[in-house]
């Protein structure tokens, strides 16, 4: 009777370890799906389920002592949404960094003339090349510095704001998507400055020079003229570019951190 008595109880704590790694997992593979680098589309699913899972065995001890296994069917899936719109969120909070960058570069392409000139980019889709360039040099120097090691550290402290099983506010939730909306387009217009200024001196140029001469087809020379020093640009401007990305995920990073002080 003593050995059943203690077997119910090994297995009633057995249950609560597998509902507290299935939420973990749950919320990490949100995560791992916006995360850069490991949610590209061109990284196998398998690897970003390894990932995930080792992140789950590692970050379930330090939760077991709050977590309370769920009664009953519905409040186990109730809590599984709940950590896959949690994980979302903190890995679209983190992503917006990417996109970012991405629209930086596509406004680049815009302003040199240059917008889907090499195909596709990690996303199977035609993309500028400046974006891609820009996007495959931003997520190489995040992956480098750690940032998927800080984003294993924000999902920590985020329980600490949102516990297992429980859904963010709608309001907050909407006001700070708008806030990681406007960010991304600053942030881009920003990083895509001396581009537009670049375009915007050609345009002036190759204006007043067809008033001055109608009769030359100024595009011939003007479009070649602004590729070339769009390029030259480029090559001077990048290493600053993502140094400044960089330090804007940098913060990105610490504001995720500060709201769970």
């Amino acid at each position: 009777m003593e050995a059943f008595s203690s077997l119910t109880l090994l297995s009633g704590v057995a249950t609560e370890n597998i509902m507290l790694a299935a939420a973990i997992f749950t919320r990490m593979s949100a995560l791992a799906f916006f995360l850069p680098g490991l949610g590209e589309r061109a990284v196998p699913v398998r690897v970003r389920l390894a990932v995930a899972m080792a992140i789950t065995l590692v970050i379930s001890p330090v939760l077991m002592s709050g977590f309370t296994s769920p009664a009953n069917l519905s409040q186990t899936f109730a809590m599984l949404v709940a950590e896959a719109v949690s994980g979302a969120l903190i890995g679209f909070s983190i992503r917006i960094a990417v996109f970012a960058i991405q629209t930086a570069g596509a406004i680049a392409s815009q302003s040199l003339s240059l917008a889907q000139l090499f195909g596709s980019n990690f996303g199977f889709q035609p993309e500028s090349p400046i974006a891609n360039l820009l996007m495959f040099a931003a997520i190489v120097i995040a992956v480098s510095s750690g940032l998927h090691f800080q984003a294993v550290g924000v999902l920590v402290v985020f329980y600490e704001i949102i516990p297992v099983g429980a859904f963010p506010g709608g309001n907050e939730t909407g006001q700070w998507a708008a806030n990681r909306a406007a960010f991304a387009f600053s942030a881009a217009l920003s990083l895509a400055l001396p581009f537009i200024v670049l375009g915007f001196m050609y345009n002036l140029a190759i204006g007043a020079a067809n008033r001055a001469m109608p009769q030359l087809m100024v595009a011939f020379v003007g479009i070649p003229a602004v590729t070339l020093a769009g390029m030259m640009l480029l090559a001077m401007t990048a290493p600053m570019l993502l140094g400044i990305w960089l330090d804007l995920v940098g913060e990105l990073i610490g504001e995720l951190m500060g709201y769970a002080q």
